[in-house]
């Protein structure tokens, strides 16, 4: 064969306002030579692939001017991005890479002519896997997933069927490439199955953690979203969906079994970890308070006292050595007098085989059969923050500090409510339905919180009949009605810390102005070329950037909004910073009574956006995390930062920042403290 360097390629990239050209990196003679063990003309190959792409992209652009099939485009655009990514990040060192692309670029092109002629196939193919995707309200980017049906689904419009969530392991090889190809759907499956299986991509390897727990959340939505334009949304049985995975699909189930307690039936975590401090290796044995108190956000043995609320199946080797998890968890668990069963394989390592897959799903099976009940008489939960604040009809609104457990224990007895709660300081009570029709707002409901007896009437919210209350100095419990906009507190999905705020739409801006001070401005756009690259290689997606004169009023009022620069080169930044909770201008960072020359300092920081009442701002920070620890343990990916920081900046090249302070606000957004 031939071997030929390659200076530059050029290929269509399908974008949704049209067809631009886009540059694949150069190569070398080098990178022709691949771990496959032997030679590959990438020219060629990329050529050829490149051809199928501008075909499907043909293809689709003739099925867009039909908006009968909007909803099922990503369903056929996701073959288009997994080429994309494939040649714009070099994935090409795996074995079978290109036989793998070429499969699902045909796949691609055989889905647009099957919808061409009004057929979906994917959505009505039973017993094998089906991939499917959507577009993330986060970026706008495809994301995948894949379902398998019984192969009997809706054979009896009576029968629910229960939903399991399946979480993988960490895998470094996965892309969008290898999902969809080990979810191709030409192989039935040898054992029968009684359940819907919803397999999470979760954005690459991220442990279901920032934007890879809301990708699964998305991924749930836009599958029941899909089945009920198909009429079937009534075969899935919402008080029966299970989590479940195995190594980080454990460390995930763990999470977001405890986190969610109130949306599983059972969770099934296999292996994985559950804190951080003992698993991740290198750390020292206190990190600084800030990145210490936001541990707390995903360390899952904090959580155990949910166990209460969720039943848990855990499966481990005996040999393996993140059997250290359930071992840890079952500690936890039983301390609190609550069950676990723990299913240990005798001798076997860092395995999930299938006979002891078989055993899990025996244990998950009395546990699915009963379901979840829709209205618990009782609720014992446990959250270290707002951003997890839900379990069945209790949400907890405010928290007097964050970080440190807050706990609330709550029975109904069908007419009255007992409750007594631990660093809480407004709290709402959803009525069960029926209760909400009979009573509606015109009688009392009798209550006693923490030993005050109230009569608490219920008032109409978001469409549903609930009691709020609100804890005043005095530790007095009252009556709170709810007043959009004037309260300036931490509250559910406004609480930080910084890397919060890529969890949700977001849009990053760029200034067009004169920077205040040069080496600032550097900094800030090396922070935002960073982040560029994490998010597309670690998160799969490009990273939404506009300059400040293109921001749309749509645009602030539905995104987070992450402003990159100072108050001279970035218009949106000057108009923030009067409410920031720092002071900012062209010569100094005042941070409480502490004072930083501006000329040689950065501030990051996230506060509430004044554009939008659900939305942050967010100055001069992607995650906080760096590109290291989104390549090392998942578990690394926690907090540095907190809600702000301030950043010596080193002009040396390449451009440097050393930390200098660093926290979090409190409850109302400001600094009650001096900063340390």
């Amino acid at each position: 064969m031939q071997v030929l360097s390659i200076a530059r390629l050029v290929f269509f990239i399908a974008l949704p306002t049209g067809i631009v050209l886009f540059p694949t990196p150069s190569f070398s003679q080098q990178d022709v030579a691949t771990k496959q063990g032997k030679e590959i003309n990438l020219k060629e190959e990329i050529s050829n692939l490149s051809t199928k792409r501008n075909l499907l992209t043909k293809e689709l652009e003739s099925i867009k001017k039909n908006k009968t099939y909007e909803n099922d485009l990503p369903d056929i655009e996701i073959y288009i991005k997994a080429i994309d990514w494939l040649i714009r990040t070099k994935d090409f060192d795996q074995k079978d890479t290109f036989k793998k692309a070429n499969f699902i670029a045909d796949q691609g092109i055989a889905r647009a002519l099957k919808l061409q002629n009004n057929q979906k196939p994917w959505l009505s193919t039973f017993n094998t896997p089906q991939a499917r995707a959507y577009r993330s309200a986060i970026d706008n980017s495809l994301q995948a997933y894949a379902i398998i049906y019984p192969k009997d689904f809706g054979s009896n419009k009576a029968m629910k069927y229960p939903l399991h969530l399946v979480l993988h392991g960490k895998n470094e090889k996965l892309n969008e490439v290898n999902f969809l190809y080990e979810n191709r759907g030409d192989k039935p499956l040898s054992v029968d199955q009684n359940f819907i299986q919803l397999s999470i991509y979760g954005r690459g390897n991220n442990a279901y953690r920032w934007a890879g727990e809301t990708d699964l959340n998305e991924a749930i939505q836009n599958f029941k979203e899909q089945e009920k334009r198909l009429g079937r949304d009534t075969l899935i049985d919402n008080a029966r969906f299970v989590v479940r995975g195995f190594s980080m699909g454990g460390a995930g189930t763990w999470h977001l079994g405890l986190h969610q307690p109130d949306r599983w039936c059972v969770m099934g975590p296999g292996a994985g970890f559950t804190t951080t401090h003992g698993y991740a290796p290198n750390l020292p044995a206190k990190l600084p308070d800030q990145q210490e108190a936001c541990l707390s956000i995903y360390d899952a043995y904090l959580y155990a006292e949910n166990a209460f609320n969720i039943p848990v199946v855990a499966y481990s080797g005996e040999l393996d050595k993140q059997k250290q998890a359930a071992d840890i968890m079952q500690k936890h668990i039983q301390s609190f007098g609550l069950p676990m069963e723990h299913l240990i394989a005798p001798g076997l390592e860092h395995k999930f085989p299938p006979e002891w897959q078989q055993k899990a799903y025996a244990a998950y099976a009395p546990h699915i059969a009963k379901g979840r009940v829709p209205y618990p008489e009782k609720i014992k939960f446990v959250t270290y923050t707002l951003k997890y604040a839900k379990c069945d009809w209790i949400e907890i609104l405010g928290l007097k500090k964050h970080y440190i457990r807050s706990r609330v224990e709550g029975s109904f007895n069908g007419q009255s409510y007992q409750l007594q709660s631990e660093n809480i300081t407004k709290i709402s009570i959803s009525l069960p339905a029926d209760k909400s029709r009979s009573i509606l707002s015109s009688k009392s409901i009798a209550m006693v919180f923490d030993g005050q007896k109230i009569s608490a009437t219920p008032i109409l919210v978001d469409g549903a009949m609930k009691i709020i209350l609100e804890k005043d100095e005095k530790n007095i419990w009252s009556m709170s009605a709810p007043k959009p906009g004037a309260n300036k507190a931490k509250v559910p999905g406004l609480q930080g810390p910084i890397d919060d705020a890529f969890t949700k739409g977001f849009l990053c801006v760029t200034g067009s102005g004169t920077p205040w001070n040069e080496l600032a401005h550097k900094a800030s756009l090396q922070e935002l070329e960073r982040f560029k690259k994490d998010w597309e290689l670690f998160f799969r997606a490009e990273l939404p950037v506009k300059k400040d004169s293109m921001v749309t009023t749509n645009d602030l009022e539905s995104k987070n909004i992450i402003l990159f620069g100072d108050g001279g080169s970035n218009s949106l930044i000057a108009k923030v910073l009067p409410l920031a909770p720092i002071q900012w201008n062209k010569s100094s960072i005042i941070l409480k009574n502490k004072t930083f020359n501006s000329a040689e300092h950065m501030p990051a920081l996230i506060f509430p956006s004044p554009f939008s009442s659900k939305n942050y701002v967010v100055i001069n920070s992607g995650h906080t995390f760096r590109t290291e620890d989104l390549k090392g343990t998942n578990a690394l990916l926690f907090p540095r930062w907190g809600d702000y920081a301030i950043l010596k900046i080193s002009p040396a090249m390449p451009m440097k920042t050393e930390l200098q302070e660093s926290g979090i606000f409190d409850e109302f957004w400001s600094l009650t403290e001096e900063p340390k």
